[in-house]
């Protein structure tokens, strides 16, 4: 399992396993349309969600397990179908066109994890170091509500230090600064941190791992004061960061990167090429630095070359990428849909 270490842009890095390579950079409307039915009965489901990971685009089968879901151009996200009661379904590449059928089966009964030791934390001190964790302490991450805490469980670990999080049903995050709702399946949240002497508890690492969609909060049309807090949020963010890169205007869009202290023309650390609709990108130094509008100091770790990034500013393998810095200190509070883009 991979573990970075703090601060780290968790979310914006590890939401995005369940994400694609696919993405063509056409205009033309992108249609995918199919049926849904149980695995057992053959019976057809009514109402599975289904969406584009951590984007806005989704829709709901009718009477018929019928669905038909149309962007106006290819999402690079995986295609996740949800039903309570039933497995998870996510098809990681999409073709265009029909899916024919999808069979949903049963979600089997699951006992409770093991407890091998005595959990020695309060569920409130747990969901106080959760909550900061998951959600982030920026302006966004703090005024974030998570709306169904009591289905999310805590067990802290005294002989690893380390606290970890399950929820069988979608975590409900109501971001009221950003304007959405965020519906969080979380596969896998572990909180690492470092021995203390007093209650006093320093985090030294995250990960979390799980698949997101957006709806907008307000129904007609998003409040001037979100749009307004969307673009800063975007403005210097991974994703940002990522779009720059791969259309190779890092320098136009503010970000200036520093090798060793000492700034550097873009080009010269980065290798960057179009390849089968994507972006492929070598960074040539292990470690640069990265500012932002002269400002806001962050830096990227690339542990492996090459990397990939799709007209969405997704890039994978993001277990390859380390964010820290002001980028890293970004959680759930912090993520903007994958289809997101300045008005």
């Amino acid at each position: 399992m991979q573990r970075t270490t703090a601060p780290v842009s968790f979310m914006k890095n590890l939401f995005q396993i369940y994400l694609l390579l696919s993405l063509s950079t056409v205009f033309s409307q992108f249609s995918v349309s199919g049926y849904v039915r149980d695995n057992e009965t053959k019976e057809p489901l009514l109402g599975v969600s289904i969406f584009y990971d951590g984007s806005t685009i989704g829709t709901v089968t009718d009477e018929r397990g019928y669905f038909q879901l149309s962007t106006s151009r290819r999402m690079a996200g995986s295609l996740i179908f949800d039903f309570l009661g039933y497995e998870t379904v996510i098809l990681s590449e999409v073709k265009e066109g029909s899916l024919g059928t999808i069979f949903l089966k049963d979600k089997p009964l699951e006992l409770d994890e093991v407890v091998l030791q005595p959990d020695t934390w309060s569920r409130i001190k747990k969901l106080r170091i959760f909550r900061k964790e998951f959600l982030g302490t920026t302006s966004a991450g703090i005024r974030c509500k998570i709306l169904n805490e009591d289905d999310i469980r805590l067990y802290y670990n005294a002989e690893e230090n380390r606290l970890y999080a399950f929820a069988k049903k979608p975590i409900i995050i109501r971001n009221r600064h950003l304007g959405y709702q965020v519906k969080y399946n979380l596969v896998d949240f572990e909180a690492d941190f470092f021995e203390q002497t007093n209650d006093t508890v320093i985090t030294k690492s995250t990960y979390m791992a799980g698949t997101l969609f957006f709806t907008d909060l307000d129904k007609d049309k998003p409040k001037k004061r979100h749009l307004n807090n969307r673009e800063e949020t975007y403005l210097g963010s991974s994703m940002h960061f990522m779009r720059s890169l791969a259309s190779q205007t890092l320098t136009e869009e503010g970000f200036a990167i520093f090798k060793k202290r000492f700034q550097v023309n873009p080009k010269e650390v980065y290798g960057v090429k179009p390849i089968a609709g994507l972006t492929q990108v070598i960074q040539r130094v292990e470690r640069l630095a990265i500012t932002f509008n002269g400002a806001d100091q962050s830096f990227l770790r690339v542990s492996e070359n090459p990397f990939f990034i799709d007209g969405y500013g997704n890039y994978t393998p993001s277990r390859n990428l380390f964010f820290g810095g002001k980028i890293g200190e970004n959680r759930a509070g912090d993520l903007l849909p994958l289809d997101y883009a300045i008005d």
